[in-house]
């Protein structure tokens, strides 16, 4: 039998043992969100498989799947669960400091909702204040779609929110919850009369950022490219990429001292 890598499948003794071993924790982390009409709400189980492939080749353990995050811009789309930053900085600090306290040496944040970074980023600064501890956040998709393989997948061809690489990796881990037929129109819509992109405007060449809502830029679908570009294929390499880059971490992460000076 394979080794439990979820603690909430292990009793507390067996996290115990992973403890003493020095098993790292991954924590994945999600949203709950519109990603156009053809793929499902919950992209945390993108994360969720990703962490679990991982630390099944590193030898450690990942806490339960975070499901929600901020996600403001998409609050509108039924199906969306969108917490405030205090919330979510609470949930996270919570769920670290539990780890810590527990004897963890090596916490890891498997991040897979961009909107989480500005909130993730002040958080791990506060807990090296106040733990002297390093934890790093990594991003599974931004592991997967390198430069590289966004590339070679995609050439020239647009991508964004709604739609592609999403459809790709759900269409891949998760064929039984994406329906292409279903795909509706897409566009990326100006804003004030200026080229747009969520929570941002480009003016004579230059980002200025704005509360912007995903349906103020794009068609009802809430897709800002085309989702049709979609296939399994191209969702299995970069889900493939992300655990080879993120195994290849872990286990560098592992041979650090995460103790510094608060």
């Amino acid at each position: 039998m394979a080794n439990k890598v979820r603690t909430a499948e292990m009793t507390w003794r067996e996290v115990e043992a992973a403890i003493k071993n020095g098993a790292a924790a991954l924590v994945p982390m999600g949203s709950t969100e519109e990603h156009g009409p053809h793929a499902p709400t919950g992209d945390y189980m993108i994360a969720d498989t990703i962490a679990e492939r991982v630390a099944t080749n590193t030898g450690d353990v990942m806490t339960p799947t975070i499901p929600f995050s901020y996600s403001e811009y998409f609050r509108h789309y039924p199906g969306t669960i969108t917490l405030q930053p205090e919330t979510l900085t609470l949930l996270v600090r919570d769920t670290v400091y539990c780890l810590l306290d527990q004897g963890f040496r090596h916490v890891i944040l498997f991040n897979g909702h961009k909107g989480n970074e500005p909130v993730l980023m002040t958080l791990i600064r506060k807990i090296r204040r106040e733990r002297g501890v390093l934890v790093p956040v990594v991003a599974p998709l931004g592991f997967g779609l390198t430069p590289a393989v966004q590339k070679e997948l995609y050439g020239d061809t647009p991508t964004g929110h709604g739609a592609e690489p999403i459809g790709s990796i759900q269409s891949y881990l998760r064929p039984d919850l994406v329906d292409l037929d279903k795909a509706e129109d897409w566009a990326s819509k100006e804003y004030l009369g200026q080229p747009a992109n969520l929570n941002a405007i480009t003016f004579e060449g230059r980002t200025v950022n704005l509360a912007i809502n995903m349906g103020e830029i794009t068609p009802p679908s809430g897709s800002l490219s085309d989702p049709l570009v979609a296939s399994p294929e191209k969702g299995e390499r970069i889900v493939a990429n992300s655990i080879e880059g993120l195994t290849a971490f872990v286990k560098w992460f592992k041979s650090v001292d995460p103790q510094v000076e608060p």
